[in-house]
């Protein structure tokens, strides 16, 4: 009896660990998991996808680890997290899944895609080079242009409808109509970026590149890219604000607009907000782009979702997308905090002001002008070779060192040495 009752002390002292240990790894897998989120910024306070996070950490019982990577630095800092096998298990992205994508969960195949706006799937979220989902849309932006309705009313101009936008003559016989007698300094301008000019050549049927078979072929330099060109040219020597275009300032348009020197303002829905929480001198609001010889012209951006094939917990990221998009109240929640454009086609931003829920209507309908040739250059990924050297060509043109078509050409002839694709016939 006393050899069994030392057997029996002994089994307890050896079993009691492993028992311990077993507990362990059962509470460690039934409790609360942390989903490790790559952004470029610290969010702000208010921010919509740091809001909705915390909402599902708090409903799941998850934590949330937010790692912050800036813009710039994630393009190198990706791949060797890639390689040291050190992923995040969610990543918030305009461009990774783009360069490679072959280290991304295809999204298509847990996700119900039928719920997504066409559009904004295709631009933020296709692997161009196959029929892959890669990224999700979270954050969808389009351009667009604003108003200042006080100087409209001094000058006696009626504003366009989307019914009845107005052509680029017409605009910009207003926008000289406004700096006589609207009470502005401008009157139009525009961002110095080459997404906000593009749409000039979409609308007059012109385009960075052309299909080419299975490739590309360089258009940039095309008659109608040139007689754009010389059209923006034309505007920035009466009536914008040059320096901006021309490299002379680094002033920022949409401080000009709010400062109430600007009649008519190119930019995109990401300004909205702040316009609204920071113009109160004068009444302001959203009218339709202009149509052009081919038609009106809008481009679509935004961030989106994604999720590293290889992260440690990539069934946790996968969890929160489908509480996120498929439960539409989480996403109509996050979607008032934004105050963006709705990626889901069962989810719009209803404001209660009915003011802004006017501009909104305006602004979605923008959404339908996003242009075939738009999505062709997106395709070709031609920012891969060439980028702020495009928008540096413009600049060239618009302060008057070069003529337009001498400027695109120069660009045109670096584009096809550089990708390799011919220029266009």
């Amino acid at each position: 009896m006393k050899k069994l009752g030392l057997f029996l002390i002994l089994l307890a002292i050896i079993v009691a660990p492993v028992f311990a240990n077993g507990q362990n790894e059962t509470q460690k897998a039934t409790g609360p998991r942390t989903l490790s989120v790559l952004l470029s910024e610290e969010p702000s306070s208010g921010d919509a996808l740091s809001l909705i996070l915390d909402k599902w950490a708090a409903e799941t019982g998850n934590k949330v680890e937010r790692l912050v990577i800036p813009y710039d630095d994630q393009i190198t800092k990706f791949p060797l997290m890639a390689k040291n096998k050190d992923l995040p298990d969610l990543v918030a992205t305009t461009r990774l899944t783009r360069l490679y994508p072959d280290e991304f969960v295809d999204l298509a195949t847990v996700i119900n895609m039928d719920i997504f706006e066409p559009q904004a799937v295709a631009i933020i979220g296709q692997d161009y080079t196959s029929k892959k989902n890669l990224c999700l849309p979270q954050q969808f932006t389009i351009t667009n242009v604003y108003y200042n309705a006080d100087a409209f009313a001094k000058a006696g101009i009626t504003v366009p409808t989307v019914d009845k936008p107005w052509t680029l003559d017409e605009l910009y016989a207003n926008a000289k109509l406004l700096q006589e007698k609207g009470g502005v300094k401008y009157g139009m301008a525009m961002d110095a970026s080459r997404a906000r000019y593009d749409n000039m050549i979409y609308m007059n049927g012109g385009s960075i590149t052309v299909k080419n078979g299975d490739s590309f072929a360089v258009n940039v330099n095309s008659k109608a890219n040139v007689e754009a060109l010389e059209k923006f040219i034309e505007w920035n020597n009466t009536v914008m604000p040059k320096a901006i275009w021309a490299g002379g300032t680094n002033d920022n348009p949409a401080d000009y607009f709010k400062n109430g020197d600007v009649g008519i303002y190119f930019s995109g829905t990401w300004q909205y907000n702040g316009f609204y929480q920071d113009i109160k001198a004068f009444n302001w609001g959203v009218m339709p782009s202009p149509v052009g010889p081919n038609g009106p012209s809008a481009i679509m951006g935004g961030s989106g979702l994604a999720v590293p094939a290889n992260a440690d917990d990539k069934d946790l990221a996968i969890e929160f997308l489908k509480w996120f998009y498929e439960d539409s109240a989480n996403f109509q929640e996050y979607l008032n905090n934004d105050k963006g454009l709705s990626s889901l086609k069962a989810v719009t931003y209803a404001p209660s002001d009915a003011k802004v829920a006017a501009d909104y209507k305006v602004l979605q309908s923008e959404v339908s002008k996003v242009t075939d040739a738009f999505n062709v250059d997106e395709q070709s990924n031609w920012r891969n070779y060439y980028d702020n050297e495009y928008r540096d060509a413009l600049r060239q043109a618009v302060y008057g060192s070069v003529s337009a078509k001498a400027s695109l050409d120069d660009f045109a002839n670096k584009l096809s040495k550089k990708s390799g694709w011919p220029l266009a016939k």
